[in-house]
């Protein structure tokens, strides 16, 4: 991928997830992975309250395989098409990445939604069928979440339904305090809702027991670095917090002279695994 298309799209998509808090689903794709030319697998998957996702699974670099598959819990706008970038640059670091479109996002089944909500608890059971149909898809491999902002949510919120099932979690932007968020935005003059009482997303999230790395931006208001280290101190497991400098969402333009589109990230999970 040429640098100035990598430009454009960190663009476009800064853009997208850095307005406010909003869900706002694309149903058309924007590429697909056979686009970039990459060896992928299309899959419907069913949830237990009968919704189809649509699912695609990236093959890993066969020489750098990884043993290892990424699900990808995506944030509050656009739909899986948006990553296949990000997709492909961890596919090619070795990498088996999972990206499905939440229900109401993509091709996957229609489903009413209300932009001004923080999350949907469906999304979570999204999440859960797709972790529950890999795992048996793609058995002897390590499954892991990597989730970004909304996506955390998710990840927290199905964390007790799928922890026998995932390895460890990696969050971008992560979400610890949706009262804080609700009332942050309260203050820009933004309303955002919550789907159900706080204390059940509490609970989920402080349930948290499996390795977990936090990259937090430090011009993040919302999801901030303050946040992520109360959330490490609650947690009896290993937590990670790693500071870079940017915006929310902008880790995979981290040093991106340097090291391209993705690189400094991948290196950080790289990293991350290989201590677990």
């Amino acid at each position: 991928m040429k640098k100035s298309t990598e430009a454009i799209l960190f663009f476009l998509l800064l853009f997208s997830f850095n307005s406010v808090y909003s869900i706002n689903p694309d149903r058309e794709y924007i590429r697909t992975p056979d686009s970039v030319k990459w060896n992928y697998l299309q899959l419907d998957i069913h949830t237990q309250d009968g919704f189809r996702l649509n699912t695609w699974i990236y093959e890993a670099k066969p020489e750098n395989d990884k043993d290892t598959v990424l699900i990808l819990a995506y944030p509050d706008a656009g739909n899986m098409s948006y990553f296949v970038y990000h997709a492909t640059i961890l596919a090619n670091a070795g990498y088996t990445v999972v990206t499905f479109d939440y229900r109401g996002f993509g091709k996957s089944q229609d489903f009413e939604i209300q932009k001004e909500y923080l999350y949907y608890e469906e999304f979570a059971w999204d999440l859960q069928a797709v972790v529950e149909t890999i795992s048996k898809e793609i058995p002897n491999k390590k499954l892991g979440i990597w989730a970004m902002s909304m996506g955390t949510t998710i990840a927290s919120r199905a964390y007790p339904q799928i922890k026998g099932q995932i390895d460890f979690i990696i969050g971008e932007g992560f979400v610890t305090d949706p009262d804080g968020i609700v009332g942050y935005y309260k203050e820009q003059g933004k309303e955002i809702l919550l789907p159900e009482n706080s204390s059940e997303f509490k609970k989920s999230l402080e349930s948290i027991d499996c390795p977990i790395l936090i990259l937090t931006a430090s011009n993040d208001k919302v999801t901030t670095y303050a946040s992520a280290m109360k959330l490490q101190q609650k947690l009896e497991t290993h937590c990670a917090i790693i500071q870079y400098e940017g915006d929310h969402l902008t880790g995979f333009q981290v040093d991106y002279d340097n090291l391209g589109f993705g690189g400094w990230f991948v290196g950080q999970i790289d990293r991350f695994l290989s201590e677990e």
